[in-house]
């Protein structure tokens, strides 16, 4: 999202690619410069969810349709693709520039993960991204086994730097990856969820090259309307951390972990879990969001906000 990008951050939120000092203040080029507005959106929202069904016969699919937009400009589409049964779930998420955006980069994004739910915890097991531009492609592969990383390939790798913070085989275990953070299983304290129960978080993400955590907490609620949907969603602030794979001395990584202009609402699905519908980001050049133009669910009975 050239070097040292990140194709994701957390909407989500949990960010999806690497952490370094062009990530937000700056790129080295116009084209990377464009994919990176493209793939923070895309990251932050992450856009997906996922989540555990009664029963193993029991199925919900949920489809969602994004625009990623730069100070009101659309700049990219986005779509998620969601299957869910019994206790495995299945996300895809595909993104491309459009408008003004694809005359500076031709890069799409595919970004995939299989996992499962145990007791309220999403434990990916195989997770991939790839973002592919006519100069310059961002590959990753990983596997999973209870939260620890078994194998990786990220590509290309972190540049060498004086001041870059290693990555240690602990910030490889009980992580989850880019996608399934942006995965909210639901939690209740009382008859009806909550803001709290929905935002109140600690998110730990590794998504190949760094090792970072989004804390979410409780905002409060939003009407949601699209041609397909229409209720409330929980809205959420969120704040970066990094932890390490990242520059320490960098402007960019520096600004993002002081920023308090993170924010993303979800709509509940069902008991279980929520889907992100609208993210934005604060950057020194303007607002970046990423917002839900249609949602439609199956196989579930929609959890009422309160």
């Amino acid at each position: 999202m050239t070097t040292d990008r990140r194709f994701g951050q957390a909407s989500h939120l949990p960010p999806v690619g690497r952490t370094d000092e062009d990530m937000v203040v700056r790129a080295r080029q116009s084209n990377s410069k464009g994919r990176r507005l493209l793939s923070v959106g895309l990251a932050l929202a992450a856009c997906i969810w996922s989540g555990a069904a009664a029963t193993a016969s029991e199925r919900t699919t949920a489809g969602v349709r994004y625009d990623v937009s730069f100070k009101g400009v659309t700049i990219a589409k986005g779509t998620l693709s969601v299957i869910l049964e019994g206790e495995a779930y299945s996300v895809k998420v595909k993104m491309q520039p459009t408008g003004l955006a694809s005359l500076l980069t031709a890069s799409k994004v595919d970004a995939e993960v299989d996992g499962a739910m145990d007791g309220g915890v999403l434990l990916p097991v195989k997770y991939s991204l790839l973002s592919v531009d006519p100069s310059d492609t961002t590959k990753v592969k990983m596997r999973l086994n209870k939260g620890r990383v078994t194998s990786l390939s990220a590509l290309p790798p972190l540049d060498p730097a004086p001041d870059r913070v290693d990555v240690t085989a602990a910030d490889k275990r009980d992580i989850i990856d880019p996608i399934s953070a942006s995965v909210l299983p639901m939690r209740r304290t009382g008859a009806a969820p909550t803001a709290a129960d929905a935002c109140n978080r600690t998110l730990p993400v590794f998504d190949g090259w760094s090792r970072y955590q989004v804390d979410l907490s409780a905002k409060g609620a939003e009407r949601v309307r699209t041609p397909s949907f229409d209720g409330e969603a929980f809205v959420c602030s969120a704040r970066w951390t990094p932890i390490s794979g990242h520059r320490a001395n960098s402007e960019s990584v520096a600004y993002l972990a002081k920023n308090r202009g993170l924010e993303a609402a979800f709509v509940p699905v069902g008991d279980a879990v929520l889907i992100p519908v609208r993210i934005e980001i604060e950057t020194p050049h303007g607002v970046l969001s990423v917002n839900a133009t249609d949602v439609k669910l199956q196989g579930v009975r929609l959890a009422q906000a309160k």
